[in-house]
């Protein structure tokens, strides 16, 4: 193992974990996607120009609700607009003269397709020896509903007893409530079951908060030496388990 920790002494039942940037990603990125998709529709730009308004977007989007708020409802017509408002604020930070309302349909048809959706290369054979160790697994992400059918295109989905959608239940991590009701239908008590994510506040202090053991996927190291329970890569989770 990369990161050395204790876990606790009681027996681990279930393992519940994050959907992106733990079990998968996206590629290309979403600001290649964006890029391309925006030059094809005015103005070229490059990915290195769009990515740091993308994140800058992304940061003003996520402050406009409370931690644990659900982002997707909180906009009228719900994802698909909250999205729209992501797109034009990506599209004024860029001075870009494409046209919002196509364009957000080509993205949102872009993103919707499990081929822009890659899995970790350790993430089937990680979910496959869990549950030859008779555990529960769970998916619960802060993502829009386009989730469940992602992960079925990518043959994930049948590893899971449940898949809790943020969009779809109306609240976020690190909300207690959506732990709690993905714990429920597990049939599991926090108290035994490990949450495995790569945030420290929604999927770290999310899931402490309620009991659950939580760890951090820092694939790149970039929270060394601040007190979290790391790992590397999900097959570091098995050795958790011994």
């Amino acid at each position: 193992m990369r990161y050395h920790f204790r876990m606790p002494s009681n027996p681990i039942t279930a393992i519940t974990f994050d959907a992106g940037n733990t079990l998968l990603y996206c590629d290309p990125s979403p600001a290649e996607i964006y890029a391309e998709a925006l030059s094809r529709h005015g103005r070229a730009v490059t990915a290195g120009e769009v990515e740091p308004v993308f994140a800058d977007a992304w940061a003003e989007l996520q402050a406009r609700t409370p931690p644990g708020i659900d982002r997707y409802n909180s906009q009228p017509g719900g994802e698909k607009q909250w999205w729209g408002a992501f797109l034009r604020e990506v599209l004024a930070r860029l001075e870009h003269e494409a046209g919002w309302r196509p364009l957000l349909d080509e993205l949102y048809a872009a993103f919707s397709n499990p081929r822009v959706w890659q899995v970790y290369p350790e993430t089937r054979t990680t979910l496959a020896a869990i549950h030859g160790r008779g555990l529960e697994m769970a998916v619960i992400s802060n993502w829009d509903r386009r989730l469940p059918e992602i992960l079925d295109g990518l043959e994930l989905s049948d590893w899971f007893r449940t898949i809790t959608v943020s969009a779809s239940e109306n609240i976020e991590k690190p909300a207690a409530g959506i732990f709690h009701r993905t714990l429920e239908r597990l049939g599991v008590g926090p108290e035994e079951t490990v949450h495995v994510g790569d945030s420290p506040l929604e999927d770290y202090d999310g899931s402490r908060a309620v009991g659950m053991t939580p760890v951090l996927v820092d694939r790149t190291g970039i929270f060394a030496g601040n007190g979290y329970r790391r790992i590397a890569s999900l097959e570091e989770v098995l050795a958790l388990l011994d």
